[in-house]
């Protein structure tokens, strides 16, 4: 997988990664729209949508700096904003058209002799081949190592405090266009050290988007569930292992939004026999999680995934064209 480094304040690191990726940006953008048209969603109706709703006033006003990158990384790739705003606010954008069958992740965390989390990122076929590493590197946080694909600020990931973060759509949840977008949520979560810090911060924020997102840190590991309705957190405190795929675990009234499908219920028995038998998360990670499109009537391919111990001075990866095919190499990348 390839990677790529910025550093700097907000406006600074949007302009170099702009600039860097400006062609992979454009062709992202382009295989976004068609994708979104193509399931009968106007890609420019959506867009104007995001541009004028208060959920890019939240960003403005809770992750000034994720804004400024934002923004910048348009300017930088020389793309309309709207287009940026499509590839950054996809987990919104899956919630305003309620396609049906949307992206699920594979998520486990532990703790054995410290944290360790990892994840498999499933999504739509137009990211095939897309999967990118971006190393931020910033004065006023640890620099962090996340997964993305080019035009989107980030996924999931980990930095060199030791704080990991994983996350599952729930995005059959409503959505409220006044809350915090996934992107700015999770790349706000890695530039904290604590699991005391992470949770402070997703119960002080609205959230937009239906989400689970899971945290491995130095002082333990824990699951939330955030959506327009609050925070709920799934795992007890003193939890030493967690697994959860794309359905509540955190049910408010007993009843699901949702009934979960086969696909979510099933990888989670899968993470659920991993953790009883002690595998490894290279082994969690592999197998009848990763999906291939043909898996349980699940559209979705397995896009990458990542692996990281709260101890190591880095971050595997492993494209998901790899996992598919049966390759089990995952790539190492240092946060210096």
């Amino acid at each position: 997988m390839r990677i790529v480094t910025f550093a700097g304040p907000g406006a600074q690191r949007g302009l170099q990664y702009g600039q860097a990726l400006a062609p992979d940006i454009a062709a992202a953008a382009t295989a976004l729209k068609a994708h979104l048209a193509g399931a009968g969603h106007p890609p420019g109706a959506l867009a104007s949508r995001l541009l004028s709703s208060p959920i890019v006033r939240a960003a403005e006003e809770y992750t000034p700096d994720l804004w400024d990158e934002v923004t910048a990384l348009a300017g930088g790739a020389r793309v309309p904003l709207e287009d940026v705003l499509l590839l950054t606010f996809l987990d919104e954008v899956w919630a305003l058209t309620r396609a049906p069958g949307a992206p699920g992740c594979s998520v486990i965390a532990r703790y054995v002799d410290g944290t360790e989390i990892g994840q498999t990122m499933d999504l739509p076929d137009w990211t095939v081949g897309r999967a990118i590493v971006l190393r931020i590197a910033s004065d006023s946080a640890p620099t962090a190592l996340v997964m993305a694909y080019p035009g989107t600020i980030g996924l999931c990931g980990a930095n060199e405090a030791g704080l990991g973060v994983a996350v599952n759509a729930l995005s059959y949840l409503p959505l409220d266009e006044a809350g915090l977008g996934v992107a700015f949520v999770t790349r706000h979560l890695l530039t904290l050290s604590t699991l005391a810090q992470a949770e402070s911060f997703l119960t002080a924020v609205p959230h937009a988007a239906g989400q689970a997102y899971t945290i491995a840190a130095p002082d333990g590991i824990a699951t939330f569930e955030a959506s327009s309705a609050g925070v709920h957190r799934v795992s007890d405190p003193g939890s030493l292992a967690l697994a959860h795929t794309n359905h509540e675990l955190a049910l408010r009234d007993g009843t699901f939004e949702r009934p979960p499908d086969e696909s979510s219920r099933e990888r989670l028995a899968v993470l659920h026999t991993c953790i009883e038998r002690k595998a490894s998360l290279a082994d969690a990670l592999t197998g009848d999680v990763v999906l291939d499109g043909q898996h349980w009537g699940d559209p979705n391919l397995t896009f990458a995934a990542f692996r990281t111990v709260a101890s190591d001075p880095m971050v595997r990866f492993i494209d998901g064209v790899d996992l598919r095919a049966g390759r089990r190499e995952w790539s190492r990348f240092a946060y210096h």
